[in-house]
């Protein structure tokens, strides 16, 4: 068995060390201890709660991204869909009806979209120079256009 050394002429002359009852409002530590594991406490789980925030918005934009995609590329073959489909019909109908359609349909409820009633200069821009004087170019018998300037008032040959 081990005893401690002691002497019986040291513990009469050195007194015993107490122990000190603290009250549970009283710090031990330092100040300064306490505040910088505290500030980088702090520090750390912020900055750790930012790049969560930050993970959790680029996850959020990408996945927005991926069904905006998702839709444009539906839209988009959708209306290559309904294109396609209205060229045929055009087609059909250009096909059965071609040389029957001479004269454009007016709705008359929207009356007559002559230019005398649109307020704009006469339609007529050009015509066939078959009874004017012509210019002989380089091939003879070349028959040249004529366009109405609004600014002069004439027929003027087109060059």
């Amino acid at each position: 068995m081990i005893t401690p050394r002691s002497s019986t002429t040291a513990s009469a002359s050195t007194p015993q060390p107490t122990c000190h009852h603290l009250p549970a409002s009283s710090l031990i530590i330092s100040r300064t201890a306490l505040i910088v594991p505290l500030t980088l406490l702090i520090f750390t789980t912020l900055a750790s709660l930012l790049a969560l925030t930050a993970l959790l918005y680029r996850e959020h934009a990408r996945r927005k991204s991926d069904k905006a995609a998702a839709q444009w590329g539906r839209k988009s073959r959708v209306d290559a869909r309904i294109s396609i489909m209205r060229k045929r019909v055009d087609e059909e109908f250009t096909a059965k009806y071609s040389g029957c359609l001479v004269n454009v349909y007016e709705n008359p409820e929207m009356g007559s979209d002559s230019p005398v009633e649109l307020m704009m200069p006469e339609r007529v821009w050009e015509v066939e120079g078959g009874d004017c004087r012509t210019r002989e170019v380089e091939r003879k018998g070349r028959v040249r256009s004529l366009f109405f300037d609004h600014g002069v008032g004439l027929w003027m040959q087109k060059l």
